[in-house]
């Protein structure tokens, strides 16, 4: 009797030990392409992770989750495929034969959404910005090819991507994206609606081997193919001159005009954007650093240190002063509101001059019924977007992640005693 008794309780155990992290019941096709293609669109934004509720009022099933550029960019992808019944299947970057996909068995005993979630997190840990370009291929310049739902890669020397949530009317992509966190961060991705940095984005290796530029999704037949046998491969984005590569994509996919009223609004938008999760991101190391005060580790340093994404902010204020001085050269600034032009005559007071002599010149910013952006970033203490442009513009703003909180935001220039005691593995300061 105890012997039935065993064998049916290792029976009823074992019995989910074929069970996939889901079965899917589709697949892959032009249409189901279009469909996930408008999901993105409607469902995929920064607060995918961290609202706790759906719209329609039930628990979100994903919230919690911390991702990197790389998990955001793989997450997008396998979240649809598990809500519609698609097969997720990517190669395995631990072993070139291998696949990852939802077939796999490993998290049987799990209810379908824990499996689910453990298989989010295992191809979390399992792939990188290396392994997307044995996942992607380069495509064509077009508003078929780019589209909500592709990617954005860098090169290698930057590791970083972006997931493509729109294109614009005016030919610019909204990108929903993360970076590197830590056990600190909080859920909550970061978003921007302009173009970044083309030199950035191709450093090292602009051509069609770099993995970099816009890329969709490897259809499951083509993933251990060449990547030039992919249907729908193009190399047109490296046909064009780097210098020409942000103008040439967006007139290429713009539908409208945009103004530029229009236009500043969401240059602005962009900076206060990088401005505000800049507080979030310094924030995190600086909770990390009161619970671990010595000298942070290589991959602590890593995780919390900002030299990219404190070089994206400056990218976007170097973005926004040439469209300032463009529409002044071009009109005298005639269709910019009154308001703009008081606001970023108070960021860029002059001009007419270098950014570097700008930046020399430029007295201290206090907050004005001219400010734009006004941020608190430490306890007690705020400032404008102007402030916060002169200070990173004089290479004030530390991104080392061993400094306090006064020497991260330019109150006190370093380095302090402490940051030069300990290591420090990369860093970056504006070029002007």
């Amino acid at each position: 009797m105890k012997l039935i008794l065993i064998l049916i309780t290792i029976a009823l155990l074992g019995s989910p030990g074929q069970a996939a992290v889901w079965t899917d019941t589709n697949q892959w096709s032009a249409e189901w392409e279009n469909q996930y293609s408008a999901w993105v669109k409607s469902e995929w934004n920064r607060y995918f992770f961290s609202r706790r509720l759906l719209p329609n009022g039930q628990a979100n099933p994903y919230y919690g989750l911390r991702v990197d550029c790389a998990d955001a960019v793989y997450s997008m992808r396998l979240i649809f495929a598990y809500e519609h019944r698609l097969p997720f299947v990517i190669k395995d970057p631990t072993y070139s034969s291998s696949r990852i996909s939802n077939k796999m068995s490993r998290w049987d005993r799990l209810r379908e959404i824990e499996r689910v979630r453990s298989f989010l997190l295992y191809v979390h840990e399992t792939t990188s910005t290396r392994s997307l370009p044995g996942d992607t291929y380069p495509v064509a310049i077009s508003r078929k090819t780019i589209r909500s739902g592709g990617i954005l890669a860098t090169t290698a020397v930057n590791h970083h991507s972006w997931t493509v949530k729109e294109i614009l009317p005016v030919g610019v992509p909204y990108l929903v994206y993360n970076s590197v966190v830590g056990s600190h961060s909080g859920f909550t991705m970061q978003e921007r609606k302009s173009w970044p940095n083309a030199n950035w984005v191709f450093e090292g290796n602009y051509s069609s081997s770099s993995g970099a530029g816009f890329r969709a999704w490897r259809p499951i037949a083509s993933l251990n193919r060449p990547v030039w046998e992919v249907p729908g491969y193009s190399t047109e984005q490296f046909q064009i001159s780097l210098q020409k590569w942000t103008k040439t994509l967006q007139s290429r996919l713009a539908t409208q005009q945009e103004g530029d009223t229009e236009m500043v609004s969401r240059l602005v938008d962009n900076v206060c954007v990088g401005f505000k999760d800049r507080v979030s991101y310094v924030n995190e190391a600086l909770s990390y650093k009161r619970q671990y005060p010595s000298c942070m580790s290589y991959e602590a340093f890593d995780i919390y240190s900002s030299p990219s994404r404190d070089e994206r902010i400056f990218d976007d204020l170097m973005l926004l002063r040439r469209s300032y001085k463009e529409i002044l050269q071009r009109n005298s600034g005639r269709d910019l509101t009154s308001e703009q032009k008081d606001q970023l005559a108070k960021i860029f007071p002059y001009i007419n001059q270098s950014p570097a002599s700008e930046a020399r010149q430029m007295p201290a910013q206090n907050i004005t019924e001219d400010s734009v952006c006004v941020v608190n970033y430490l306890a007690s203490r705020s400032m404008d977007m102007a402030e916060f442009k002169r200070r990173l513009f004089l290479g004030w703003l530390s991104n080392n992640p061993n400094e306090r909180g006064e020497y991260r935001w330019g109150v006190l220039r370093g380095p302090s005693d402490h940051a030069r005691y300990c290591p420090s593995w990369g860093g970056w300061s504006p070029s002007l």
